[in-house]
């Protein structure tokens, strides 16, 4: 088996979860030193953003960690990783109190009880929720019940109270009942959450083309007591975000959640009956939520606007102008609710929110001056206003990564704002950040980056060496560094010195991949035209074989002493015989029927001498399989949150490097083949 450690991760860690619905650590200190602690794929980090400095970086998890969350009462924290494995720690990381692996995978969201005893996980390769006991003063977790979705009418309900100890992590989804209208994959439970009095639990449902239903459960059992639909929303609106706490009226006791859906509509639910207490319309594209007191606060998307709602759904306050990174996850710094961490796929932001008397207090500098809609409202006096200051900003990879280029101890990263940087893989910072009015698409050298439009940059004097118009996908040199191939989107391969066309892929269909033979007297390339096509490398267009076989395009190509080894959109890996000019098909290598959801195979890298074959896919995973036929994959993990846009191996140090559309770069070390 394959066993790997993670050296590092690059990234702000700003929630790029595979859900959209990250937890993360609340602190109850009040300080000056902001501290953030947060998942970074398989990693844990605590930040200090006051100083920049990373205070604590572990490897924890071979898959990515999607819940975080941090109990009061107990004073622990707890983990969970996609693949179902919980980690229960001290507060600060010492010690690991539980160590367990539930029998459900592909989780996305979890749950903790404000008393710390109840633990609800939602996986969504089959819509289950599972139920957890913890006894916080022995340090055991019990699986107590598992409920499967189930359509919303009686005579179909399925409810499962307990578990048979025969089932097998692998085989659990086989032996459940389901109702008759399951599809393999449907998102079911997407979230849940708990009053704080425990005594309702409350789930979120999600079905292909049908309202949203909101489901209150039996805390003992899992059964449905109530179903509740959003009618008046469209069928076909997605679930995008829920308050992960409930807001408790103190005259009333009462105590509501609001869930979002597309195009701004938000539900705000009062818990017991439960009803829909009312409706907002809001504006900005929010996908993030959160309770400020008595009112709802609502982040737009990239839009910048900010909105305050009263519990009734009145617009108390707006505001633009406010962060503008793919909002999708927020976080009160502590108790005090003052000062808020809004988390975005492309950046993190820490903004103190404060009611500013106009007539006795100055605005603060550098605020965002919220636009008083009603005055209504008791905390809001007419001389009162709201202000949004940004007190830290950091971003580094702003949008989706392509491109790496590895080089010893040292990495490059791109990404398609035109950003790059460079790392060393012992550092947390960066060593440069060099910016290019261009998308990388990929690294031709150390100091060559192809780009979406067709140039090719040198990074160090930013001069445009060569123009190609049409987007640079893939490079690959010689073993002397004396020729350079380039693959474009048009199909055509181009020697960069000599400007000659070596190939050209039928109907100008894209290259995506492109490698030298061991005696570099022939080239391979990958193309979306399905093929992989060889090349005589000192002629213009020269077709020697066409490889075919693969259903889908050809996404990345490696050859290899005899050996030519390809992986495609099909999600299979083929090899072939490159022998005496045969290029037949020697044998096919799938993917595992564990790798959940719709994929497909991005990059790939073989270390001959260990026979290994790396492959990446399109929504995160790392895939490794032993070069022999009728192989299974010996690793399938899901290690980042987005897809993987370029893979880069040393043999000699047995480093592995990928970057994500997640905009965080790794760096890990193969231990044991």
């Amino acid at each position: 088996m394959v066993s790997f450690t993670i050296e590092n991760v690059f990234g702000v860690g700003s929630f790029r979860f595979c859900s959209g619905f990250p937890t993360a650590i609340k602190r109850t200190d009040k300080s000056d030193s902001h501290l953030y602690e947060c998942a970074l794929n398989g990693c844990i980090q605590v930040y200090n953003h006051s100083t920049d400095e990373r205070l604590f970086f572990q490897h924890v998890y071979d898959d990515i960690i999607v819940v975080m969350v941090y109990n009061e009462y107990v004073n622990q924290i707890l983990t969970c990783s996609y693949s179902g494995k919980i980690i229960i720690w001290s507060h600060d990381y010492q010690k690991r109190y539980v160590e367990q692996q539930t029998r459900i995978n592909h989780v996305h969201y979890g749950f903790w009880t404000t008393d710390g005893t109840g633990i609800y996980l939602c996986s969504r390769f089959d819509g289950t929720l599972l139920s957890l006991t913890y006894d916080s003063e022995h340090h055991s977790l019990t699986e107590t019940w598992l409920r499967h979705w189930a359509t919303p009418r009686a005579d179909a309900e399925t409810v499962h109270p307990s578990f048979d100890l025969s089932i097998s992590p692998i085989n659990i989804a086989e032996k459940m009942e389901t109702s008759n209208t399951y599809v393999a994959g449907s998102i079911g439970y997407e979230f849940v959450l708990c009053t704080n009095l425990r005594r309702h639990l409350f789930a979120i449902l999600q079905r292909p083309h049908e309202h949203v239903h909101i489901h209150e459960l039996n805390l003992r059992d899992g059964h449905l007591i109530q179903d509740l639909k959003l009618q008046d929303a469209k069928p076909n609106q997605s679930f995008l975000s829920a308050t992960t706490t409930t807001l408790r009226q103190t005259a009333t006791g009462k105590e509501f959640f609001a869930v979002g859906l597309q195009s701004g509509l938000i539900f705000i639910i009062d818990t017991n009956p439960l009803h829909v207490h009312c409706i907002i319309n809001a504006t900005g594209s929010p996908q993030a939520i959160i309770w400020w007191h008595s009112y709802l606060l609502t982040f737009g998307y990239i839009s910048t606007i900010v909105n305050a709602y009263s519990l009734d759904g009145t617009l108390i306050a707006s505001c633009t102008d406010a962060p503008a990174t793919a909002i999708c996850h927020l976080q009160w710094n502590s108790n005090e609710q003052d000062l808020l961490w809004v988390g975005g796929y492309m950046g993190l932001t820490l903004v103190r929110l404060e009611l500013i008397d106009i007539v006795r207090t100055p605005s603060p500098v550098n605020a965002v001056t919220f636009t008083i809609l009603n005055t209504s409202v008791d905390e809001l006096s007419s001389s009162a206003t709201l202000c949004l200051t940004t007190l830290i900003h950091k971003t580094l990879h702003e949008t989706a990564g392509c491109g790496i280029y590895m080089d010893k101890k040292e990495i490059l990263s791109g990404d398609l704002s035109g950003n790059i940087f460079r790392w060393s893989v012992d550092e947390t910072k960066p060593k440069e950040h060099i910016h290019i009015s261009d998308s990388v698409r990929c690294f031709v050298s150390k100091n060559l980056v192809g780009t979406l439009s067709g140039a090719l940059y040198n990074i160090d004097n930013q001069e445009i060496i060569e123009d190609f118009s049409t987007t640079i996908i893939c490079a690959a040199w010689n073993n002397d560094q004396t020729a350079c191939l380039i693959g474009l989107a048009d199909g055509s391969l181009v020697n960069l010195q000599s400007k000659r066309i070596v190939g050209l892929h039928a109907n100008n269909a894209e290259i995506w991949s492109v490698d030298w033979s061991p005696n570099e007297q022939l080239c391979a390339t990958a193309s979306e035209d399905q093929t992989t096509c060889i090349w005589q490398v000192d002629q213009e267009r020269k077709l020697i074989a066409t490889l075919t076989g693969h259903t889908t395009a050809v996404t990345a190509v490696q050859w290899k002493h005899e050996r030519i080894y390809t992986c495609a959109d099909d999600r299979t890996v083929r090899v072939y015989n490159s022998h005496a000019n045969t290029y037949n098909c020697l044998y096919v290598l799938h993917t595992p029927t564990s790798l959940f959801g719709w994929f497909t195979l991005t990059y790939l890298q073989v270390d001959e001498e260990q026979k290994l074959i790396i492959c990446t896919t399109q929504n995160g995973y790392l895939v490794v399989w032993r070069d022999e036929e009728n192989a299974r994959a010996i690793f399938c993990q899901k290690i980042h949150f987005g897809s993987l846009e370029a893979l880069k191996y040393d043999k000699a140090t047995r480093r592995l490097v990928t970057i994500g559309s997640d905009c965080t770069v790794t760096s890990l070390r193969l231990n044991s083949v």
